[in-house]
């Protein structure tokens, strides 16, 4: 971008952005903040409610700026995204609801779907400033479908309020932190994606191929893990071949997406049950990853509830 950002159009700004220019977006975001204040205070009353929704709207433009078609039409696209989110605010007093639904994936390998549901990667730059327990809460609550603040505590064992309030504190500190970011060098991403593919990759050629050894190089040999009986076990062969049996049994999974980060990763997954055995496994997997020296040492895992069931989670910790 030849020009300073600060004299560019709307249009102008959106497009860069699109185009992956981390400073075009951030100058929109910034130039419409003070409006999209006011505007939350007009729905949502003074306080740190219209902030949050704000702050929240921002992550959902970060996510969405490729969905953007008319690029004049930012400052409507931006208005209308902050009007939802005060809505849903103002429901959340009288009832729980979803940010966010959790949209149904549609890639069948592993790099689709990285490159599907992949942000900027001054986004995840910002985000990798935050310190672990915030930002898992951001991951878990606006890019999975764990996002209620009940799995998001029981994946990350703490209690709800404790998830509330990282979740505001990740929330003030992400937008502190996109704002110096923004026209930062971004040399560890290419790590974090390549990471999350072989992580992707690996369940895919497990399933394709039935090979136990897939996980090898992407889990530690004692990797900790619990599935869905909640008892905890050992081993990455061991994991292999629970799964392995699982896909011999006519089990079929869809990577919905991988989400990468330096320290943690998180796969989301639909799970088909085989035709005579409609309740074989869940409908949804929610994972983890922890790999802060290299391959996954941890695996936390949260299970969609069947129709009328309720929600499990399993915890390995390591």
């Amino acid at each position: 971008m030849s020009e300073p950002v600060g004299t560019l159009s709307d249009a102008a700004l959106v497009r860069a952005a699109q185009a992956g220019d981390t400073a075009g977006l951030g100058a929109l975001l910034e130039r419409h903040r003070s409006r999209l204040h006011a505007i939350a205070v007009s729905i949502v009353g003074h306080g740190p409610q219209a902030e949050d929704a704000v702050q929240d709207a921002c992550v959902i433009a970060l996510r969405r700026i490729g969905e953007l078609r008319d690029p004049a039409a930012a400052p409507s696209w931006l208005a209308t995204i902050l009007v939802n989110v005060c809505r849903g605010a103002l429901r959340r007093a009288s009832a729980r609801v979803a940010v966010e639904p959790w949209d149904p994936p549609g890639p069948d390998t592993a790099a689709q779907a990285i490159d599907d549901g992949a942000l900027r990667d001054w986004v995840w730059t910002a985000l990798e400033r935050l310190s672990e327990p915030l930002r898992l809460a951001v991951m878990l609550r606006y890019f999975t479908g764990a996002s209620s603040y009940e799995a998001i505590a029981e994946l990350c064992g703490v209690p709800v309020g404790t998830v509330r309030s990282r979740l505001s504190a990740a929330k003030a500190k992400l937008a502190e932190e996109l704002l110096e970011t923004a026209a930062a060098a971004h040399d560890d991403a290419l790590a974090r994606w390549r990471n999350a593919a072989q992580i992707g990759e690996a369940y895919l050629r497990l399933e394709r191929d039935g090979d136990v050894s897939a996980f090898d190089g992407v889990l530690v040999p004692d990797v900790a893990f619990v599935m869905y009986d909640r008892i905890e076990h050992r081993g990455a062969t061991r994991y292999a071949e629970a799964l392995a049996s699982d896909f011999e049994d006519g089990v079929r999974s869809r990577v919905a997406q991988v989400i990468p980060g330096s320290e943690v990763t998180v796969v989301d997954a639909w799970l088909d049950s085989p035709a005579d055995q409609p309740l074989h496994c869940p409908p949804a997997l929610t994972q983890i990853h922890f790999h802060r020296d290299g391959p996954t040492s941890r695996i936390v895992s949260h299970y969609a509830p069947r129709p009328g069931a309720q929600n499990a989670v399993a915890s390995a910790s390591g």
